[in-house]
């Protein structure tokens, strides 16, 4: 059996967040931009990936997909996703080896998988082969910078009183003394049995994170996520020497060559690989192989994505948790899925899940 790709079209959306305007050490974020990519086939299966960003820029993945790929990707066998990813990879050679190109690259990556899922009649996880029945997760939505210490406090109660046993608090204030108050004070009310997790969105520089990084072992702090610009890799093996809580790392890391760099040299201890970061499912599923191979827990990194890291998570022994964040925009995807007692069920639909709602697309279509 084989299935010709007799069409790509890319799809420009930007989706309005429906709650409180989001900040962190580096952002302020009110709307996502996503590239809806669509792979259709002589056989009638189509195939719909994705990728997104919370800043403006999506149309240059868009124009490396219509100018770069789609003319290789047409009459192409879609079974063959992996010799196809190469031959995409290095016609982008001198355009860019990540950024705009790997993004749009990772969109059509997703939907080679959903015509494979598709083809077999199965859910992502299903095709993968699966080691849990439901995914633990944890929330981001409840921590945000700019939030006052009542804020926090209060979000944090009420994602716990929903299910959750384990939260994420922003850091990078100006001074490092208000992070540490803030996280006290959600410490002292949240009790001695919730995790809590922090992110400082890379703000921070070696001696800041040392020092501050340090005292998060005074509450208890599940991990520290991001504290330094993420190329540094020494810096990052130099802190996580220093202090208890564990470095956690990947959302801003592009390639599995950069993760083996982190986790050999000892700067990562909870890897938290993005498939929408990577070239897409098959390069996460390298990297997870080699967090696991180090005895390393993997928590892939997740705004939007939900529906797709929850079944990696699922095929993948030594994923331990999947970020909840952006809720209030899960209805953009066709049967989307919520947490339930602190968990995610798994998708029983056909496919990746990256598919967005026509209702969404007409609402939001740019360009």
């Amino acid at each position: 059996m084989s299935l010709k790709i007799t069409n790509v079209e890319t799809i420009l959306l930007r989706v309005p967040l429906r709650q409180r305007t989001i900040t962190d050490s580096q952002s302020t974020v009110d709307e996502v931009e996503f590239l809806q990519v669509v792979l259709r086939t002589d056989g009638g299966i189509v195939g719909c990936g994705m990728n997104w960003s919370y800043t403006t820029g999506l149309r240059a993945a868009q124009v490396m997909v219509d100018e770069n790929y789609a003319p290789l990707l047409v009459g192409t066998d879609a079974f063959l996703r992996k010799e196809t990813m190469r031959k995409l990879f290095f016609s982008n050679h001198f355009v860019g080896r990540v950024g705009a190109a790997r993004v749009g690259l990772a969109a059509v990556e997703f939907a080679l998988w959903d015509i494979a899922c598709k083809a077999a009649g199965v859910p992502l996880w299903k095709h993968l082969g699966a080691c849990r029945t439901k995914v633990k997760a944890y929330s981001t939505d409840g921590g945000w910078l700019t939030w006052s210490v009542d804020d926090l406090v209060r979000d944090a109660n009420a994602l716990v009183a929903r299910g959750f046993d384990a939260v994420k608090i922003k850091l990078g204030r100006p001074d490092p003394r208000e992070d540490l108050a803030r996280i006290a004070a959600v410490r002292k009310s949240v009790g001695p049995k919730i995790d809590i997790m922090t992110d400082v969105n890379c703000a921070w520089r070696l001696p800041t994170a040392i020092q501050w990084g340090a005292r998060l072992a005074e509450h208890d702090v599940h991990w520290l996520e991001e504290p330094m610009w993420p190329e540094d890799v020494k810096a990052h093996a130099e802190l996580a020497r220093s202090i208890t809580t564990p470095v956690a790392v990947g959302e801003t890391i592009y390639t599995k060559e950069a993760f083996r760099d982190y986790i050999e040299s000892g700067g990562a201890r909870i890897v938290q690989a993005d498939a929408t970061k990577l070239a897409g499912i098959d390069e996460w599923l390298q990297v997870a192989a080699l967090a696991d191979c180090h005895g390393l827990p993997v928590v892939p990194h997740t705004n939007v994505q939900q529906k797709l890291h929850v079944q990696l998570a699922a095929a993948t022994p030594n994923a331990i948790l999947v970020e909840n964040c952006y809720e209030s925009i899960q209805d953009i995807w066709k049967e989307p899925i919520q947490v339930v007692d602190g968990h995610y069920p798994l998708p029983q639909e056909p496919g990746v899940g990256l598919e967005l709602t026509q209702e969404t697309i007409d609402r939001c279509r740019i360009g």
